[in-house]
């Protein structure tokens, strides 16, 4: 039976293993050790890991060392082991491995991350950065009341579309934490695509809003639809940066969402008061790119006006 001892970070994050076809192992941080330690606080021979022959039972060995050992947190010159038991020397952490413990099932290996291979082009990256800011500029443009100066507007943009691709940063770092693949450029395209879609749908809503001028159950659709799009981005952003089941994922995604979707969802519920004694108003003004409905002249607007009075007056006389 094989020793398998794995390295441990300090929060207990496998790093490593060395597995030893023998029936002891010494540990320290001398270079004729099985198992060399490169840890200024572990001695030149700290400790010896063996194999009952009787029981077959592991056994650690502290080797009159100056700073000890621990199992599981406990000081210990001399303990028996199970698997999972974690031994510290110095400041390293070793686990026991139990070779013959069943492993949990593989992971099906979806078709979707083949699919989304085209993310990973840099390339692609550049081209999604230049119509994010192309596209924050324009609505910048529409919204503005005052003279637009493309020179003043391009360093706030450019910060923003730079917090923006903190997002999938984070996400590479905590990849890389965990010792797996950082996909920073898969994270970003698909932090920008995110981006322009959201923005299209706003740019959608402020359409429908300016000519259709929907009732209280449109503010009840533009939640589940962001909720939707939430939900199905920081999905694709765990599928992509770690491998996990899909309940977890699941789980993982509907828990952030509901964390980012109720505030949203309370200050709207608070603020709907018929009365309001320090009322709030929107003084921005949709620009007529939105209208898609036509526009009628002056003239016919108080033509219309004058009918619409004459049939308020005939209704009264009624």
């Amino acid at each position: 039976m094989a020793i398998v001892l794995e390295l441990l970070s300090r929060k207990n994050i496998p790093l490593k293993h060395f597995k030893f076809e023998q029936d002891y192992v010494n540990v320290g941080r001398d270079f004729n050790n099985d198992l060399r330690l490169d840890d200024p606080y572990v001695c030149p021979s700290h400790m010896l890991v063996a194999m009952d022959p009787e029981s077959g039972l592991l056994m650690v060995n502290d080797c009159k060392s100056a700073n000890g050992i621990k199992v599981n947190n406990k000081f210990v010159t001399q303990a028996k082991l199970n698997p999972q038991d974690i031994i510290k020397v110095g400041r390293t952490r070793l686990r026991i491995i139990d070779t013959k413990a069943p492993l949990a099932e593989a992971i099906p290996l979806s078709e979707l991350e083949e699919n989304l291979s085209w993310l990973n082009r840099a390339p692609l990256a550049v081209a999604l950065s230049l119509m994010c800011l192309g596209l924050m500029l324009a609505l910048q443009f529409f919204s503005s009341v005052n003279e637009f100066n493309l020179l003043k507007a391009l360093p706030t943009e450019l910060g923003q579309l730079a917090a923006y691709c903190l997002w999938p940063l984070c996400f590479a770092v905590l990849a890389k934490v965990v010792k797996k693949e950082s996909h920073l450029t898969n994270q970003v395209n698909l932090t920008l695509l995110m981006f322009l879609f959201v923005n299209l749908l706003l740019l959608s809503k402020n359409v429908v809003i300016f000519n259709i001028h929907p009732g209280a159950w449109f503010a009840w659709f533009e939640l589940l639809l962001l909720a939707g799009l939430i939900v199905g981005f920081i999905w694709l952003t765990l599928f992509i940066g770690f491998h996990q089941t899909n309940r977890r994922r699941n789980i993982i995604s509907f828990l952030m969402t509901a964390t980012i979707v109720a505030p949203i969802y309370v200050l709207g519920f608070l603020n709907s008061g018929d009365f309001n004694p320090r009322p709030v108003y929107d003084p921005i003004l949709l620009p007529p790119t939105y209208n898609v409905t036509g526009s009628i002249d002056t003239q016919e607007f108080l033509e219309r006006t004058e009918k619409l009075f004459l049939s308020v007056d005939k209704l009264k006389t009624k």
